[in-house]
Parts: structure tokens; C-alpha cells; sequence
């Protein structure tokens, strides 16, 4: 059932969700750093967080997918639960393997539940029961909070905390998805799995290239500014800049951009990403950037809102927690950990403006994937 309770819990679900990416994101190394780790090993250490949301979607979307809607419903509660748990043992595990350990388990249980609550989401929004992309902008507000409060509260003094605030977090994570709503569904009519379409596929390698092609300003945008002569504050400016523009975008298009014909849709938004990066390595100046932060609405928000209600719509109905999965894995596990190591490797040597040239050849490369899905025309 599908009532303004079951929605809040979902948008309450994206806030402290997004709201613990808003945490980890900027603060985790420093905490790392606070054990006294070395470069290497807090290298080593985040990474597990990438490698999670590679491995952990996909396989538990195959999994879930032959069992009963329910099923799903219970694994993110209880996933949401264990997240929680680890994230107190990351404060109390004392050897170098044992955290590792621990990260990686963390990471594992907090990346397997967003493309099973997305997918919850779409289906809700396709049942006109709310907007996905208003559900999903309470995410972004989550992460623009912690990210600014984690700066006032997480001082050296304090980041010893960072363990027990994270672990609250996902305690919010599990206490709003008890109460998600719950959807009718037809009646299973196959036993078999169906495969994915080549279509399928053609939508990951352009979630792929489009998460990659942001892998110089995932990675390296704030140390391009600060080696620009911008301060601290003004680089926190432009990132939420960036965020309140797809805040924007997801409140008020959502529906539209759902129901438009994807090629389009696609193939926009990676042009557009384009022009974002190749600007970006042009110029910093201040007003330019600030218009270039703007596309953020297109490179992310615009592609994510049409791209997870396309993987549902073109997925087999018994596969849908394996193609969400998918999606994730190959997009912000994948292409965000290739871009990112690729561009830190081209900015090493040839400058962090090199990067973001790279990035926008990278966007472009999606286009001719994009207009594949020329054929089709509208939502289905």
C-alpha cells in the first residue's frame, strides 16, 4: 500500500542514506588519517568501498530475483541493520586487516540496498503513487547537510566521531525502510530467466562512459580549484552549486524526462557533460564555473532520473533487482572507479585540466550508444 507514511519513509530513506555518502565522501580519509595510516594503505581502504559497489548489487539482485517481492523488502532492513553494525566496528577494530575487513563488509551491506530502493521507487512513481525524482532529491538534500555540517562538527578534535555518526545514519537508513510501501504485482507467468537485450547492455556502457567521464571532478575537482587559488569555502560554494541544480532538475522534471524518448534524453546529457568538462579545464573563472556547475542538472540528474526507469522498463519483469544492480555496478562502481584512476594518472603527469579534457572525449563516446535507442520513442 501506497500512502503519504510509506513515502516519507522513503524520502527519509535517500536522506540519511545520501546524507552518510555526504560523510564518507570528504571525511572518511581524514578519519583513516586520524589512525595514523599511511597514503598507501587509506588508498587501499577506500577502495574496498569502491570494489563493494561493483561486487555487492549485481549478486544480490541475481540473488533476490528468484525469490518473492517480500524478500527484498526484508534484505534491505536487515542489510540497512548490519550497515549500521560494521559502522561501529570500523570505530572499535584496531588492526589494519581486521578494518579492512570491516570497511569491506560495510561496504558491501550500504551499497546492496539503493538499486533495490530505487527500483521500489520507479515502480512506485510508474504507479503514480509520487515522483521518483522528487523522492530522490531528498538525497541530495541529505548530502548537502552533512556535507556542510561535517565541516563545522568533524575538526580534528572531533573526527574520532566519524564511526558513531555514520553508524547513526544507517540506524536512520533501517528505521525508515521498516515502513516502505508495498506494491501489487502481477502474478509470476514464467519459471525461466529471461536474458537482458542487447538494449540492456547498450544502457550500461553508456552508464559506464557517462560515470566515468566524471571522474575528474569526482576526483580531483576541489585540488584543481585550491591549486586555482580558491579557498576552502568557496570550493564547498560550487560543489553544493552543483548539488542544489540537480535538487531542481529531480523536483521539477522528473516525469517529463521519464517519459521522453531516451536517445534523446541520453544523448543531451552526455553532450552536455561534455561541455561541462571541456569548460572546466578551459577556464576558472568564477562565473563561468558557477554556470558550469549548473549542468550538473544534465551530466547527473537528468541522466540518472531517465536511466534507472529505463533499466526497468527494458529489463525482463523477473529480473528487475538484477538490472537495477547491474546499472549500479557498472556506473557508480565501474565507470567512477575507472574514471577516477584514469584521470589521476593523466593529471599526475599532464595537469588536472588535462583530465577534464580527457573526460569530455570520454562523454562524447556515448553519443552513438544513445542513439541506439532511437527506435524507441517514448515510455513504454
Amino acid at each position: 500500500m501506497v500512502d503519504q507514511t510509506s513515502l516519507n519513509r522513503i524520502r527519509l530513506f535517500y536522506a540519511a542514506y545520501f546524507a552518510a555518502m555526504g560523510l564518507v565522501l570528504p571525511f572518511f580519509p581524514v578519519y583513516l588519517h586520524g589512525l595514523g595510516l599511511d597514503t598507501a594503505m587509506i588508498g587501499f581502504m577506500t577502495g574496498l568501498l569502491a570494489l563493494a559497489k561493483v561486487a555487492a548489487p549485481p549478486w544480490v539482485g541475481h540473488v533476490l530475483d528468484r525469490k518473492p517481492q517480500i524478500w527484498a523488502h526484508r534484505f534491505i532492513i536487515v542489510s540497512s541493520w548490519l550497515a549500521a553494525v560494521f559502522a561501529v566496528m570500523i570505530g572499535i577494530s584496531d588492526h589494519p586487516w581486521i578494518l579492512s575487513a570491516t570497511i569491506l563488509l560495510f561496504g558491501i551491506f550500504w551499497a546492496a540496498v539503493l538499486p533495490l530502493t530505487d527500483g521500489l521507487s520507479v515502480s512506485v512513481s510508474e504507479a503514480d503513487g509520487a515522483d521518483y525524482g522528487r523522492l530522490r532529491a531528498w538525497g541530495s538534500i541529505g548530502f548537502i547537510v552533512t556535507s556542510l555540517a561535517g565541516g563545522l562538527w568533524l575538526s580534528d578534535a572531533n573526527i574520532s566521531s566519524f564511526p558513531l555518526v555514520l553508524a547513526a545514519l544507517m540506524i536512520v537508513v533501517a528505521m525508515a525502510s521498516h515502513g516502505f510501501p508495498t506494491l501489487q504485482h502481477p502474478p509470476e507467468t514464467e519459471h525461466g530467466r529471461a536474458p537482458f537485450s542487447g538494449l540492456f547492455y547498450i544502457l550500461l556502457a553508456i552508464g559506464f562512459i557517462m560515470q566515468a567521464s566524471h571522474g575528474a571532478y569526482y576526483g580531483f575537482f576541489s585540488l584543481y580549484l585550491a591549486d586555482n587559488g580558491f579557498s576552502g569555502l568557496q570550493i564547498g560554494i560550487y560543489w553544493v552549486i552543483g548539488v542544489l541544480a540537480e535538487i531542481v532538475l529531480m523536483w521539477g522534471w522528473s516525469k517529463p524526462l521519464q517519459k521522453a524518448a531516451p536517445a534523446w534524453v541520453f544523448a543531451i546529457c552526455l553532450a552536455l557533460a561534455a561541455l561541462r568538462w571541456l569548460g572546466t579545464g578551459l577556464t576558472t573563472d568564477a562565473v563561468w564555473l558557477v554556470i558550469l556547475q549548473l549542468l550538473h542538472a544534465a551530466s547527473f540528474a537528468a541522466f540518472h532520473v531517465a536511466a534507472v526507469a529505463w533499466v526497468k522498463r527494458i529489463a525482463p519483469y523477473n529480473r528487475h533487482a538484477a538490472a537495477q544492480g547491474l546499472f549500479s555496478a557498472a556506473g557508480f562502481g565501474l565507470g567512477s572507479t575507472a574514471g577516477i584512476m584514469g584521470c589521476g594518472l593523466i593529471a599526475e603527469s599532464l595537469g588536472y585540466a588535462m583530465a577534464f579534457y580527457a573526460c569530455a572525449a570520454i562523454a562524447l563516446l556515448g553519443i552513438p550508444l544513445a542513439m541506439m535507442f532511437s527506435r524507441v520513442k517514448r515510455s513504454l
